[in-house]
């Protein structure tokens, strides 16, 4: 990348440094030879644990390096590397590095958040493939955004990301505005719907298709039964079955009622 590129010999050399290397060692080499590091060679010492803050200076120093959008987001996700620089560096990143930054704990609060905010931004323009992938990979920040976009195949991927927390899907049930059509989705996801908060946000929520939520009604606290009776913007027929249920008279009598509603 920038001089003569360092040949087998070097490389053997260099993999020698960065194996005995201590902080100081480490910023004395790449002082002395960045002038002849290839990319990869960079990447290396940006990555190494002794890498600090003279190293980056070194890196940043040389122009020709932050060419490689990978040296770039290396740089950005340094703990050493100035909070402005990094900043900076997020610019041009593509969505798919934004999120390698905005869910890596290496990386300072701010430069997250930062990353995070970029990926928001651009979230309208990607197709709905991308939006799948980001759906996959995306760090709870981006939760609600995926959620409100209101593709279903999107929030299908979504329910199998690890960073998808039980608040924040019952948050945007009962709060947002869930379409149908997620909703539905929504139910057909065992692992998320075994959980009683998430059944209950499904039942509650005034966007949820009449035959899926009388269907949740059987298996509801009752608490939630109350809730519903007590609540006057409920289905009359769901607050109807809520009350044939707290008054004792079974899953049957309120099968009835669903199948005579029509």
């Amino acid at each position: 990348m920038n001089g003569e590129r360092p040949d087998a010999a070097d490389r053997a050399s260099l993999t020698t440094v960065l194996v005995r290397a201590d902080r100081a060692a480490l910023a004395a080499f790449v002082r002395e030879n960045v002038s002849r590091l290839s990319e990869s060679d960079v990447l290396r010492c940006l990555r190494h644990p002794y890498s600090s803050e003279p190293v980056v200076a070194e890196v940043l120093a040389w122009a020709g390096f932050l060419s490689s959008r990978e040296v770039r987001k290396a740089l950005a996700l340094h703990p050493a590397t100035p909070r402005a620089e990094a900043l900076r560096l997020l610019e041009d990143l593509p969505w798919r590095d934004l999120v390698d930054v905005g869910r890596d704990a290496r990386a300072p609060a701010p430069v997250r958040y930062s990353a995070n905010r970029r990926i928001l931004e651009k979230l309208p323009r990607l197709s709905l493939g991308e939006k799948t992938a980001l759906a996959r990979l995306a760090d709870r920040a981006l939760a609600g955004a995926l959620l409100d976009d209101g593709e279903v195949d999107v929030l299908a991927v979504l329910l199998g990301n690890p960073r998808l927390v039980e608040e924040d899907l019952t948050a945007w049930l009962l709060v947002r505005h869930p379409k149908e059509a997620q909703l539905v989705q929504l139910t057909s996801n065992e692992r998320w719907m075994a959980r009683t908060a998430v059944r209950t946000a499904v039942l509650l929520s005034p966007r949820t298709p009449r035959a899926v939520a009388l269907s949740l009604l059987t298996s509801s606290l009752r608490p939630v039964l109350q809730r519903l009776i007590q609540d006057p913007s409920a289905d009359p027929l769901l607050a109807a079955c809520a009350r044939t249920l707290l008054e004792g008279q079974g899953p049957a009598r309120v099968r009835r009622s669903i199948d005579s509603s029509g």
